[in-house]
């Protein structure tokens, strides 16, 4: 092969050995590693305690993950507009990361709910009862620089009221009746307006139910007619802030009355039946004589027992079994005899009424 003709060969090769070499792609910006703002903040206030919950963003705005846990700014500003800057009142610091095993179990898996509280300085309330603050969260990483603040919640700063000092709670036939003293309640500012919160929850059972909001007074009582029967109950008064103004309507719990405990044996037997009637007939067919009166409307009413009698002798029951309606017909009559007639009414707990005024009816010596 000639010199030439080779150098040019060799110029060939080393042309495609060099395309055939890797080039560098282009330089990835560094992650200027700020967290997602949170979106999930809530606030809720109990007496000055206000409590804040949100998810920790495991996400930065670029999407990469977070490597280092940011710090947290509790946020607090005066008044209903949102806040353009954080209005640093305290701060959170990171918390301690899960084991791989438990944030597993977590739903999203690795989802980390913070919770703080807040003291609501009480002087916000007396300077501006009807007024409220806005609460928000601000992750901040290592350099102090963050991607905004997240969602705001507005909390009504409105003072609350102390409780009654004193209950009782006393079963009757009629209800729980629960009484009360204590300091009488202040004059509500504008805007706002105060009540007494009754509570009850079943023995060992952890949560209360609210059973009705009331004016408050430093002494009174409310019957209470929702409860079952043979049940140990605890019973206690919450007061309530109400805020009506800048178009929001809010409520605010404050003190606890102490707790009171009662168990509502039930001993009292159901009304006396009242408008018992009796009536003969035998118009085409057997003679009988028909009972009505008025239905009792008791809610634990089990059913009604029937006496008769004739003149100079003893009441004997009627029925085998309670009867369930307000009415009841006697077939077993005999033709020039006078029956009397009474009526009782049975609770679930075999509580019985005294009975009711006697009636009576005479069946004909001849009937048709």
């Amino acid at each position: 092969m000639q010199p030439r003709l080779c150098s040019l060969i060799g110029s060939v090769l080393l042309i495609a050995a060099c395309t055939g070499c890797g080039t560098p792609g282009a330089p990835s910006l560094p992650s200027l590693n700020l967290p997602l703002p949170v979106t999930d903040l809530t606030a809720s206030r109990r007496g000055n305690r206000v409590d804040l919950e949100w998810t920790q963003p495991r996400k930065n705005t670029d999407r990469t993950n977070i490597k280092h846990n940011p710090i947290t700014r509790i946020c607090r500003h005066e008044g209903m507009t949102l806040m353009a800057h954080c209005a640093v009142v305290a701060e959170v610091t990171p918390p301690t990361p899960k084991p791989a095993e438990k944030q597993k179990n977590e739903n999203p898996p690795g989802a980390v709910r913070i919770h703080y509280v807040d003291t609501l300085p009480p002087q916000l309330g007396q300077e501006n009862p009807a007024g409220f603050v806005m609460y928000g969260v601000e992750d901040v990483n290592a350099h102090g620089r963050s991607a905004g603040i997240s969602n705001q919640v507005p909390i009504p700063v409105v003072p609350t009221i102390a409780a009654p000092e004193q209950v009782t709670a006393e079963v009757s036939a009629d209800g729980v009746r629960i009484a009360w003293s204590g300091a009488a309640p202040p004059r509500p500012p504008a805007g706002v307006s105060y009540l007494y919160r009754i509570m009850r929850r079943p023995a060992g059972v952890p949560a209360y139910i609210v059973i009705d909001d009331i004016e408050p007074a430093a002494t009174g009582t409310y019957l209470d007619k929702t409860f079952a029967w043979e049940q140990k109950y605890e019973y206690r008064i919450t007061t309530l802030s109400q805020v009506h103004a800048n178009g929001m309507n809010a409520a605010v719990e404050g003190d606890d009355s102490p707790p009171v405990e009662v168990f509502t044996r039930d001993i009292y037997p159901p009304a006396q039946p009242a408008g018992l009637q009796v009536v003969f007939s035998s118009v085409g067919q057997k003679p009988f004589i028909d009972l009505t009166w008025a239905p009792n409307m008791e809610s634990d009413l089990a059913g009604y027992n029937i006496f008769r009698w004739t003149e100079g002798g003893q009441p004997r029951k009627l029925n085998a079994q309670l009867v369930q309606v307000s009415s009841y017909r006697d077939e077993n009559v005999e033709a020039g005899k006078t029956y009397f007639y009474a009526v009782s009414a049975v609770d679930l707990r075999g509580n019985e009424s005294p009975r009711s005024a006697e009636a009576h009816e005479t069946v004909p010596s001849k009937t048709n």
